[in-house]
């Protein structure tokens, strides 16, 4: 058999590990796929262009109770190319219906939005900061996002307008602060993202699994948040092949999805972006703790940024989470040196769209 991007492996499957927190752990592993070639191609910076950015959605106008939207479901659906779409939605707990931001937050491969919930615990920092939270469902029965992207896959990029433009019309979203966040397979459609919707998401977040789609265009520079560890097995900080790959399970939709994700080393992807948003070359590097070094280029075009915190020796995991840490065997150590839910945050606060 082949692996997804064609490297010949043996897909074993792990039905057999009958421990349920391992079991457990393999479904949360948002997995990348076997090592692309990388991208050799030199990025051209976004064009500095205004963006018209409405001060308020049109669920402000729509005049819903506060009260009844924080205590409505949680569990809901809409549909999306023909499709009925599954997503999960946290209003905080101080929502006032007054503008609030917008959180979508991506799972990785196999995980689905159930466990990227307990996973991230992005909830907690939404009822503390006062944002919406969405965490939607991937495709199929082995939940995936369509990254690449594929024609004749789900259009994940659409899923994500159709959420964006579904919340503000049911609550007062403020547009300016409209973010995307995601882990591994999350983090692959979070870059697609990026390219694509720039003119709409304020700023982004990819832990372990910041790529450069091709043919990447943004409408402005768009400030890029990155986390990945030096040890991460799924998805290789030096672009190495994913060693991991073959501990997976895979249908023909999901392997078809990864067919073609350009991995490359993560500091060389960083580098491409900042290019992209017009920074300066050389970045700065700084240690924020023993094992977590922060990597910035500064002077991007139209106040973008672009940032990527390197976990020495991290694993596949996303830095803070007791999930992912209770999860080691697995998916490798994640470092409490540093919170991700903290610094993604204080990053998305710090870039609204400009008016």
């Amino acid at each position: 058999m082949t692996t997804p991007l064609g490297r010949p492996g043996s897909a074993r499957v792990v039905a057999s590990v009958a421990a349920a927190v391992v079991a457990l752990a393999l479904i949360a592993a948002g997995c990348g796929g076997a090592g692309g070639a990388h991208s050799t191609a030199s990025p051209t910076a976004a064009p500095v262009s205004p963006v018209t950015v409405p001060t308020s959605s049109p669920g402000c106008a729509a005049g819903t109770d506060p009260a009844a939207a924080r205590s409505g479901p949680t569990d809901l659906t809409l549909t999306s190319g023909g499709t009925e779409r599954h997503f999960q939605r946290h209003i905080p707990s101080g929502y006032d219906g007054r503008p609030a931001p917008l959180v979508i937050d991506l799972h990785g491969y196999l995980s689905g939005a159930a466990v990227q919930a307990q996973l991230s615990n992005l909830g907690t920092a939404a009822d503390q900061h006062g944002f919406v939270l969405v965490t939607p469902q991937g495709s199929s029965a082995m939940p995936y996002w369509n990254a690449v992207p594929h024609p004749g896959l789900p259009d994940d990029v659409q899923f994500v307008t159709d959420l964006i433009d579904t919340t503000s019309a049911q609550l007062c979203i403020d547009p300016a602060r409209v973010y995307v966040d995601g882990l591994s397979n999350g983090a692959f459609l979070t870059s697609l993202i990026a390219c694509r919707l720039a003119d709409r998401v304020a700023a982004v977040a990819a832990v372990a699994g910041l790529l450069l789609p091709a043919d990447c265009a943004p409408a402005r520079p768009i400030p890029v948040l990155a986390f990945h560890g030096t040890a991460d097995r799924f998805v290789t900080f030096d672009g190495s092949p994913n060693v991991a790959l073959d501990t997976l399970t895979w249908n023909d939709d999901s392997r078809a999805a990864f067919a073609g994700l350009p991995f490359a080393p993560v500091t060389e992807t960083a580098g491409q972006w900042a290019a992209l948003d017009g920074c300066d070359p050389i970045p700065t590097s700084a240690p924020v703790s023993p094992s977590v070094t922060r990597v910035a280029y500064g002077g991007c075009a139209g106040g973008a940024s672009v940032e990527l915190y390197v976990v020495a020796g991290g694993g596949h995991t996303w830095p803070g989470s007791a999930f992912t840490r209770a999860n080691a065997a697995v998916l490798g150590p994640t470092t409490d040196e540093v919170d991700a839910d903290t610094v993604i945050w204080a990053f998305f606060a710090a870039h609204p769209l400009a008016p």
